[in-house]
């Protein structure tokens, strides 16, 4: 297997970026918005943190940015790769590639 480093990618391209993001959820009938209009760029070897309240959507952002849950409107791109031109099946198959989660439940 072939080592990558932070060194392989390019420092001026986004390692995540979303412009114009969005998430409603239907209930009763009704979209209930989430997030609207969700504007982000990581560029490589930053760092961040995602603050606020709880039911802010703050899991919704991170599953949204890792394919775990379809957007409403808008784009997300991880690596110059579109999540959101790309199908269930292939989303699934690129997390199980190239991506991890640590879930933290609350109970």
């Amino acid at each position: 297997m072939k080592p990558t480093s932070e060194s392989a990618l390019d420092p001026d391209t986004a390692v995540i970026s979303c412009r114009g993001l969005s998430k409603a959820y239907r209930e009763a009938g009704r979209d209930l918005p989430v997030l609207q209009g969700i504007d982000l760029e990581v560029l490589p070897g930053e760092k961040l943190a995602i603050l606020g309240v709880s039911g802010s959507g703050k899991s919704t952002l991170l599953n949204m940015l890792g394919g775990l849950d379809a957007v409403t409107g808008g784009e997300v791109s991880v690596c110059g790769r579109s999540l959101t031109a790309m199908n269930e099946s292939d989303i699934a198959r690129w997390r199980n590639r190239h991506l991890g989660f640590v879930y933290q439940f609350h109970h």
